[in-house]
């Protein structure tokens, strides 16, 4: 599970206490938009034929938009994955 973005000292501590290990070195990307059925399957495809690796994957809907973020090992993977994303979403 991956809790994001964590702002100020608080939530840092509170998020220790739960339990929850503080990653320094994560790079994510945040994709919003319109949800469809398949999007998520559509967006972790594309990241694979592009040859980025997903250190993690979370997607939630609210209504009638989603939310998936989108972890990857270093920057340049990242803005890769922005690329790939962008032309999905």
């Amino acid at each position: 599970m991956f809790v994001t973005p964590l702002q100020g000292d608080g939530e840092m501590v509170a998020a220790a206490v739960a339990g929850f290990n503080i990653a320094q070195k994560q790079h994510c990307v945040r994709v919003l938009g319109s949800n469809q059925p398949g999007l998520a399957a559509a967006l972790t495809e594309d990241l694979a034929e592009a040859g980025i690796n997903l250190r993690g994957f979370s997607a939630a809907v609210i209504g009638t938009q989603f939310v998936a973020h989108v972890t990857v090992d270093t920057q340049a993977e990242a803005e890769r994955a922005a690329d790939v994303l962008n032309a999905v979403v």
